[in-house]
């Protein structure tokens, strides 16, 4: 399973530490759990990518009286077990919020930072909002450079990419965006076009002709300049 790294670099710790477990599903609501356990649900809010959620599992896997913890990234939650003689919800996402995260105990409170807004003025469209498959080259942009950016809201440095593409996006009227929002690594569009590659963010860059000029896998905005100033060279 492929972890995108996160820019605070939170993500490579937590995946290092012993006895992370990663979830894509998680617990749904507080309820009784086998040999004496209990279960609760602790939402994130306001996080930047997935790895600060996996900093957060790692954090209360060494809090007294936590059997398990798991983190549903498409949810930004925590499903934790947990012996109710030794400590209580409350108490778990006062250890989480000690990282300086929002929590709030229950499910269905989980959020991502909201994504880059591109203005209304600029040629950027979905070609894939949630995951679906898609023909990527039938959305090319005739006569611009055509950007093509695989993302997710739980990848951290897919922010950055939208913010350095909205910066170009605002200096030059002959580059076009667009989006497609990965979801998950098992989702119909990353079937098709992401099965060899290894970490978001995922851009594919063609020229004014339609000509693909260059994949770039990680984060690569000098790259990415790069790229389209060539496709804009193309015819």
């Amino acid at each position: 399973m492929r972890f995108p790294d996160c820019h605070t670099g939170l993500l490579r710790i937590a995946y290092l530490l012993p006895g992370v477990l990663f979830a894509l599903t998680a617990a749904s609501s507080p309820v009784g759990a086998a040999g004496g356990l209990a279960s609760t649900v602790l939402s994130m809010q306001g996080i930047d990518c997935q790895g600060c959620g996996m900093a957060a599992a790692a954090k209360l896997e060494g809090s007294e009286g936590v059997e398990e913890v798991s983190f549903d990234r498409g949810k930004a939650e925590l499903a934790v077990d947990y012996d109710p003689s030794a400590t209580d919800p409350a108490t778990l996402a006062s250890s989480v919020g000690e990282l300086g995260y929002t929590v709030v105990v229950g499910e269905g409170k989980g959020r991502y930072l909201p994504d880059v807004e591109f203005s209304s003025e600029l040629d950027v469209s979905w070609a894939s909002r949630d995951g679906e498959a898609v023909d990527i080259e039938e959305h090319l942009a005739e006569g611009k450079v055509t950007v093509i950016d695989f993302y997710a809201k739980w990848c951290g440095p897919c922010r950055l990419v939208d913010r350095e593409m909205f910066s170009i996006l605002r200096a030059r009227d002959d580059v076009a965006l667009r989006k497609v929002n990965v979801n998950d690594w098992g989702s119909p569009v990353a079937r098709q076009y992401l099965r060899k590659v290894p970490e978001l963010p995922y851009v594919i860059v063609y020229s004014k002709t339609g000509r693909r000029v260059e994949a770039i896998t990680g984060l690569d905005l000098k790259g990415l300049r790069a790229a389209i100033d060539r496709g804009a060279s193309d015819g």
